[in-house]
């Protein structure tokens, strides 16, 4: 027996419906008359009564369908993706590409569905998130400016080669590691209400590494305060470290930034003796007379910043150290991990970073280097 709710029992009352209204008109046209013919096709004690044959009959004739879902769907759609509300958003965008899609819905009088679509489908445009940079003063961009080019000149013309530079710097290693609240994510029908409890102060060691195109010398560690003394007593273990592995290390060049401990008297003597006129370093040619200023406000072009210390905690936090000894060990072989061929490749992008600070006029850069 056919159900009278399915599309094909709609179908084959359409289709009877469509034969003996129009193909033999000699048939009785009353929806009675065509009601007891379809019993007797179909052979079922019910058909469908007149007011459903009239109705779906209707539907076709107003949809050109049976379909319910097509109940609506007829003729020329509607649509605020209109070449007039395109070029309104456009215009708004160009105005202040920082326009909120809340914003643009309501100067514009369109659906917060609608504007997205015209930005997305019809303009082609995506959100993206901002990343915010320490402002970097006009002296100090000018001071960028003059190393990169006088780098890129040793580099160039006189084959100066980056891969003698020991590039060095600290950074902080807390024991709880750091978490990326915006991934950071709970999945589930209810609000757990759940917090994650860390110290305010969180246990830390500070870390000194050097690092060039043939290795890694270091890490060294402070859990104290870092002073001119415990910088030249760091100094002192990498130079011992330096001299046995260095056929030739008085051919080495040695790079700090200008941390204040880094630039005091004790320091400057201390690398004068031993590195001479080989030394990057803010201030240091104006103590020694010899030497290269390092430019301040540049961790884009310290190899330890844009790479060795995001590596490394990257390796050591998963692991999950609950100890500042733990932490230290695992930061160690994290650091012999680093191969050789990574270093290489690292000191090479140092020299695509110099040429994009040239182009960039000495301002940020890191969004085009990749």
């Amino acid at each position: 027996m056919l159900s009278s709710n399915t599309r094909d029992t709609k179908a084959e009352i359409f289709t009877f419906q469509v034969k003996y209204l129009w193909l033999v008109p000699q048939v009785k046209r009353e929806s009675y008359g065509r009601r007891r013919s379809f019993q007797a096709r179909f052979n079922v004690p019910k058909g469908p009564d007149a007011k459903t044959i009239r109705t779906l009959f209707a539907k076709f004739q107003r949809t050109g369908s049976v379909n319910d879902d097509l109940v609506r769907n007829f003729g020329r759609q509607q649509t605020a993706v209109t070449p007039e509300n395109v070029a309104t958003v456009s215009g708004i965008i160009q105005q202040n590409p920082m326009s909120s899609v809340r914003r643009i819905a309501s100067e514009t009088g369109l659906k917060r569905s609608s504007t997205q679509k015209i930005l997305r489908k019809s303009l082609h445009m995506f959100p993206f998130k901002i990343q915010t940079h320490q402002a970097i003063p006009v002296r100090a961009v000018q001071q960028r400016v003059d190393f990169a080019n006088q780098m890129l000149t040793m580099i160039d013309t006189e084959g100066f080669d980056v891969g003698c530079i020991w590039f060095t710097d600290e950074a902080h290693f807390h024991l709880n590691g750091f978490v990326n609240k915006q991934n950071w994510r709970f999945w589930g029908s209810e609000n757990p209400y759940w917090c994650e409890a860390k110290p305010l102060y969180s246990p830390k060691v500070t870390v000194w590494a050097a690092v060039c195109s043939r290795g890694i010398i270091g890490p060294f560690f402070i859990r104290e305060t870092v002073t001119s003394e415990r910088y030249v007593a760091i100094l002192e273990q990498f130079v011992a470290t330096q001299q046995v592995l260095e056929d030739q290390p008085r051919t080495e060049w040695f790079m700090q930034d200008g941390a204040r401990p880094h630039r005091t008297e004790q320091v400057f003597r201390f690398l004068d003796e031993y590195f001479g006129n080989r030394v990057i370093a803010l201030e240091y040619p104006k103590f020694t007379g010899a030497g290269m200023d390092w430019p301040p406000y540049s961790p884009d072009l310290t190899p330890c910043d844009y790479f060795l210390w995001g590596t490394l905690k990257d390796i050591v936090y998963p692991k999950h150290p609950a100890t500042l000894d733990e932490l230290e060990s695992a930061i160690c072989v994290a650091c012999e991990s680093i191969s050789v061929e990574t270093l290489r490749n690292v000191m090479a992008n140092f020299i695509l970073r110099l040429r994009h600070l040239c182009c960039a006029n000495g301002e940020h850069f890191e969004n085009i280097v990749m």
